[in-house]
Order: C-alpha cells, then sequence, then structure tokens
C-alpha cells in the first residue's frame, strides 16, 4: 500500500477556525446579549478573514486548483460578496431570502437580519491579511509535507 500524500490546506488551521467560532459566538450569544458597535463588527472582521481561505479550501478539494489561484479567487469573491452584501439592497434581501429558504432545513432558525453599514467595509482590509496567513500556511504544509517518490 502506498503511502497518501495529503494536499496541504488553509482553512483546516487555528486562526480561520478560531474565526469561524468567532462568528458563531458572536451571531448566537455575544450580539443578543450585549448588541454593541463591537458585536456588530466581530462577525465582519471573522468572515473577511476565514471566508477567502474557506472558498480557497474548496477551489482545491472540488477543483484542484493551484494555491495561487484560488487563493486570489477566495479573496475576489469575498470582497464582492461582502461588498454586495453591504451597500445593495437588493442583494442584501436576496441573501436574506435564501438564508431563509436554506436554514431551517439545515437547523438553522431564523429569523436573519443583516445591517448595512458602510464602515463594515474597512473589515475588506483582513482580506489580504487572510491570503498572506493562508500563503503561509501553504508554504509551510509543502515543506514539511513527507516526500515520498511516487505520487
Amino acid at each position: 500500500m502506498q503511502p497518501t500524500s495529503r494536499r496541504p490546506n488553509e482553512f483546516f488551521a487555528p486562526l480561520p477556525l478560531a474565526a469561524v467560532a468567532l462568528l458563531v459566538t458572536n451571531d448566537v450569544w455575544l450580539k443578543p446579549t450585549f448588541h454593541s458597535a463591537v458585536t456588530g463588527k466581530l462577525s465582519d472582521i471573522a468572515i473577511c478573514f476565514f471566508m477567502p481561505l474557506f472558498l480557497s479550501e474548496l477551489l482545491g478539494v472540488a477543483l484542484h486548483r493551484r494555491p495561487r489561484g484560488r487563493l486570489a479567487a477566495g479573496a475576489i469573491i469575498t470582497a464582492l460578496l461582502f461588498t454586495a452584501l453591504e451597500v445593495i439592497p437588493p442583494f442584501t434581501r436576496l441573501a436574506l431570502r435564501m438564508l431563509g429558504s436554506i436554514g431551517p432545513p439545515i437547523g438553522i432558525a431564523g429569523p436573519f437580519r443583516m445591517t448595512s453599514d458602510w464602515t463594515d467595509l474597512f473589515c475588506l482590509a483582513l482580506i489580504p491579511a487572510s491570503v498572506a496567513y493562508g500563503w503561509g500556511r501553504l508554504r509551510t504544509n509543502a515543506h514539511s509535507a513527507p516526500s515520498s517518490g511516487s505520487r
């Protein structure tokens, strides 16, 4: 039996998973309990950090894309979606309708709400940090991956 080569990943790592945990904790507990300007930004910060890495990981698994292209695609898609959700009300309404349709069957009960706030766009600054983190993860994984004579 040949050893299986492990594909390096950028999403299944401490910081992106901590960002997901922050998003869930904030949306489920902190926002309803404290509802402040800080809790309003925490989810946006988490999304702008983990989403490019998540999308990149999906592109790597599903389409077997190379890291440079998939990280760039994850960053661009995240920036476009996040910006559209913040500044284009019809897009926001469409997203809320979609969440309302798919949420209950997967165990996520509404009501779903989004607050448009142009200052949330400052969170887009985390996308380059996310890409840099992803590159670091991929470089570290590539250097530490066991080399086998065959693939």
